[in-house]
């Protein structure tokens, strides 16, 4: 059962799961703010269906859902979850098209295998030089992809880079990627269909950067670096083609954000003052390069040009993070902080070393009362009721744990630093990369 809305998601779902002609109820939609009494009508209209569900001959049934369409609105340009799928299991390994750049864009776009932005056409030759002399097994499978549980081998994972415009010696990171896509804890069936405005951050680490000219100063996580924004968007590229986060689809972010296109960037350990990255508090050495992905929101910047204590600046943090808005606020999970250098340098040589940065905000950062609904506090209750303060303020806390803030010194100068919320019920999770 669903209601009309997610229909088209309940459909796909179907697909993914090996059973495209379940039936499905459909209600109206919305039913999340309903009254009870609502909710008790809507039962009621529905209960006839449901009974003719379990009651008709199965493969009737079966018949009729599979044929049975989702509603689509004039502007929904992404069907091929239901027609000319050629990311099913049965799937031609070719696909002819034509031969100049504009045909083929037209092409994949109308088919919904791109993120709208022109894509470098996925030829033989092309594929066979991102592959190189790589070693790697192209059937090799990496990882499932959800939603879909697309089969991401080396293959089709190279596939994609060249359409994201990536170089063979990106591979080794979208492979590394790939593996961390399929980890459980970050969760990746709810970031790939939430309406939440969520994203897979890429977080690369290590001598890599260097290696591949990753981005780890001015500008780090905007435009400008061909490694940070062709690797972050052949992770989207995976996440579309392979895992079928198809917007409208499967994909149903309500208001989505710029960092879907590309979200990558590197640690800057040059600039770090506490010489250890984010890879290295989890577990890995100084010499080896990673990967770590996050399901985040876009960046929020912090602006504090005038703190001169540590205390001060990271007051200025910890009221960014504060926002009732935030998944954070109601589900907890992971807040990434990305220390600019110039905060990073005041705060080292105030002697905050990097669990005091984190002490300080679990003790100081909260919610204020006065921003916190009836209806917020009913949910935090119910998820999170150790977050809520009882000591005369009754805000709630932002971060309970050391577990609960990724450190990171990213950026070039300027006293900017950035937060970046994430989608709340998901986990980091980090891939040595194997060049």
């Amino acid at each position: 059962m669903c209601s009309d809305e997610f229909y088209a998601l309940g459909k796909a779902e179907t697909q993914c799961l090996g059973m495209p002609g379940l039936p499905i109820a459909v209600v109206p939609h919305p039913v999340a703010k309903l009254l009870p009494d609502e909710v008790a009508e809507i039962a009621h209209n529905v209960v006839d269906e449901v009974i003719r569900l379990w009651q008709d001959d199965p493969e009737d049934l079966r018949a009729e859902f599979k044929e049975k369409a989702p509603p689509t609105k004039s502007r929904l340009r992404y069907r091929s979850m239901f027609d000319g799928n050629f990311s099913a299991p049965d799937a031609p390994e070719r696909v002819n098209g034509p031969d100049d750049l504009d045909g083929v864009n037209r092409l994949f776009y109308s088919r919904g295998w791109t993120d709208g932005l022109p894509i470098i056409p996925p030829t033989p030759e092309r594929y066979e030089k991102m592959l190189g002399d790589s070693g790697v097994e192209p059937s090799e499978l990496l990882a499932r992809i959800e939603p879909r549980q697309g089969e991401a081998t080396v293959a089709k994972v190279a596939i994609n880079g060249v359409m994201a415009g990536c170089q063979p010696d990106h591979l080794p990171v979208l492979v590394a990627a790939t593996k961390a896509l399929g980890q459980s804890a970050l969760n990746l069936k709810a970031l790939n269909t939430t309406t939440h405005p969520c994203t897979v951050l890429a977080l690369i680490s290590g001598p890599i950067t260097e290696a591949i000219d990753v981005n780890t100063t001015y500008n780090v996580m905007g435009q400008g670096s061909l490694a940070n924004a062709a690797i972050g968007r052949g992770i989207r590229s995976i996440l579309l083609n392979i895992g079928g986060g198809t917007p409208g689809i499967l994909d149903r972010a309500t208001m989505g954000t710029p960092a879907k296109y590309s979200f990558c960037f590197g640690e800057n350990l040059a600039e770090n003052p506490w010489g250890e990255t984010l890879a290295m508090e989890r577990g890995f050495g100084a010499e080896q390069s990673t990967v770590t992905l996050c399901g985040v929101e876009g960046p929020h910047n912090v602006n504090d040009h005038y703190g001169k204590t540590a205390e001060e600046i990271l007051q200025t943090i910890g009221g960014t993070m504060c926002s009732p808005g935030l998944n954070n606020s109601y589900l907890g999970g992971e807040i990434m902080l990305v220390l600019g250098p110039e905060h990073a340098e005041i705060i080292h040589n105030d002697g905050f070393s990097k669990a005091d940065i984190k002490n300080y905000l679990i003790e100081n950062a909260f919610i204020p009362a006065h921003v916190l609904s009836e209806p917020q506090r009913v949910i935090m209750r119910q998820y999170v009721p150790e977050r809520l303060m009882a000591d005369g303020d009754e805000g709630a806390r932002i971060a309970m744990s050391h577990d609960d803030i990724q450190l990171v010194v990213a950026g070039g100068a300027g006293r900017h630093s950035a937060v970046i919320p994430s989608f709340g019920n998901t986990r980091a999770v980090t891939e040595a990369i194997e060049t």
